[in-house]
């Protein structure tokens, strides 16, 4: 007997923010394209509605405001568009808490939500705690992308977890039409440990840089050819970097390159492992100046 397959479930945060029409259509998009749903979900901050109360101001019931918040929602673009199948619910808690919880509870695949943050250089506080306790993949969307991705640079350091955010880009990168970058740092092959530059023999038949370059090149090479159905029709380019801090140097590089969207894997397995997210991707993920899609 075979099992029916599970439909992908999407869990966008709408907050009623500026940002929230741009959430709603990524999550929808993504949705029609994978045959899933989305569960849009508003968290009523707990934190916000006891600083009212200390401040002396009243607070309305928690159906009251859900209605408000139903009535609020119904007004977002594409919410009556019918061509995906979406539901909303109203929390009462902490944002980050609660979204995660949903998330974990519906099996979601992946949390949508908005970077939020006032400096517009770095991630607001609630997008950075679901980053660190969210049970699923996070796309954390900058305000100013309200439009389909136009270019997407993804991680790898060719481990399993960065497989599959090269499975997650491509997908992505074949849904919007976006050009794709797949990037690979090397630690400098003429440098020591210690920053200073290498020495080698005069009669070498190769420096020990062309080694490591080659070396580079060749695991890149297998790499695509791992993954060559899924890029399969997809624009995309091999680029490997050198630096001796893969954040900063990729940080740079999606600067320069015109990327919008940067996807790269965590070392998260679970809520508490979450908490150790590798340091470069932490890096990255928090002074990238664009979208960013943390895989777990």
């Amino acid at each position: 007997m075979n099992e029916t397959k599970k439909k992908p479930m999407i869990v966008a945060g709408i907050d009623f923010s500026d940002s929230s029409p741009v959430v709603l259509r990524h999550a929808l998009h993504a949705a029609s394209a994978c045959g899933g749903s989305v569960v849009a979900v508003h968290v009523l901050d707990k934190s916000m509605r006891e600083h009212r109360e200390a401040s002396g101001h009243g607070n309305p019931g928690f159906e009251a405001l859900r209605e408000q918040a139903e009535s609020r929602f119904a007004r977002l673009p594409g919410v009556k568009d019918g061509t995906v199948d979406l539901s909303f619910t109203v929390s009462i808690g902490k944002p980050a808490v609660e979204m995660a919880a949903l998330a974990a509870d519906l099996g979601a695949d992946f949390l949508v939500i908005a970077a939020n943050d006032l400096t517009k250089k770095r991630l607001g506080s609630v997008a950075a705690r679901c980053l660190r306790m969210a049970p699923c993949d996070v796309l954390v969307l900058r305000d100013w992308q309200g439009g389909d991705f136009r270019k997407i640079v993804v991680c790898t350091d060719f481990s399993a977890t960065a497989d599959r955010a090269i499975r997650r880009a491509a997908a992505m990168a074949g849904r919007s039409g976006a050009a794709l970058e797949i990037v690979n740092v090397i630690f400098p092959p003429g440098l020591d440990s210690w920053g200073g530059v290498l020495e080698h023999a005069a009669d070498a038949p190769e420096s020990y840089e062309e080694e490591c370059r080659a070396a580079a090149k060749a695991r890149m090479a297998a790499c695509l050819k791992k993954h060559s159905a899924i890029l399969e029709g997809v624009r995309h380019e091999a680029v490997i970097l050198e630096s001796e801090m893969p954040s900063v140097k990729i940080t740079g590089h999606v600067s320069s390159c015109g990327a919008d969207l940067v996807v790269m894997g965590t070392h998260g397995q679970s809520p508490i492992m979450s908490h150790f997210i590798g340091t470069n991707a932490e890096r990255l993920i928090q002074d990238a100046p664009v979208s960013v899609f943390a895989v777990r």
